[in-house]
């Protein structure tokens, strides 16, 4: 707009020059010296302006260059934490069911009764002896109250498991299998996901069984409890006392494992 005004001045004025005096003459040529100079302004301008438009689409290029950059590495990163994170999850996973199997292994072998021939040569009992029979039988009874609740507890069924456990302590408080039924409740509450209650259970076990081959494993059901809660610090807290107390166990294997997996060993 400004140029076409200039345009219709330079007509405007040429028409004037033409039907005006010498002074009139003078004034054409004092505009047409103003107009020019205006002209020239206008293109130092619009050459300043091209440049500025032409800087900014250099930055702009330059910009988008360095968020598709940023973009890329930040794709890089997120599928370096993916294979982290599912790597993580399969030496978890591995490391339940090696804690499954250290579960399963525990299960102690049923009582065999004497033979026939054995039976017939035992003398008749005394009352003594006669008082003690329901203690053996209700040996018997918890034994194979333990292993059908691991059987339930192999399966999967673990709420079913949970309750055979329960039950033994309930009917038997003073049992051998005592921590083992212990311990195995809490793993059931680990195998529903339910890791307050596992947290809970297990420390049963630490604080009531210290001196059973339980205690590592319910230390390290209890660690891997509290980094499903996302308890990291007592989790680790968990492990260090695993490697620090019970050093020649499997377990303590499985928590160094876990200790450098976090950069912390």
């Amino acid at each position: 707009m400004r140029i076409q005004r200039l345009l219709i001045a330079f007509l405007l004025i040429g028409s004037s020059v033409l039907a005006g005096t010498k002074e009139d003459l003078e004034q054409v040529q004092r505009n047409l010296l103003e107009l020019q100079r205006q002209f020239w302004d206008l293109e130092k301008e619009l050459q300043h302006n091209n440049a500025s438009v032409q800087e900014a689409v250099k930055k702009l290029e330059k910009a988008s260059e360095k968020l598709q950059d940023n973009q890329a590495s930040l794709h890089s990163k997120l599928e370096s934490i993916l294979t982290q994170i599912q790597a993580l999850n399969e030496k978890l996973d591995e490391a339940n069911q090696q804690m499954r199997e250290l579960g399963g292994a525990r299960a102690p072998m049923a009582q065999e009764g004497p033979s026939a021939s054995e039976r017939s040569n035992v003398p008749s009992p005394s009352s003594g002896e006669t008082a003690q029979q329901p203690q053996i039988q209700a040996g018997m009874g918890e034994q194979q109250l333990y292993q059908e609740s691991m059987a339930q507890y192999t399966q999967g069924r673990f709420e079913q498991a949970l309750r055979g456990f329960q039950d033994l302590l309930d009917q038997y408080p003073n049992s051998r299998l005592s921590d083992d039924a212990q311990f195995m409740i809490g793993e059931s509450y680990y195998g529903m996901k339910e890791y307050v209650d596992a947290v809970t259970e297990y420390e049963k076990v630490i604080k009531g069984f210290p001196n059973s081959d339980r205690v590592p494993g319910a230390r390290l059901k209890k660690a891997f409890s509290f980094f499903s809660l996302g308890k990291k610090g007592q989790g680790v807290v968990e492990l260090q006392q695993i490697v620090q107390r019970y050093p020649s166990t499997k377990e303590a294997q499985i928590a160094r494992q876990r200790l450098t997996e976090l950069g912390l060993e």
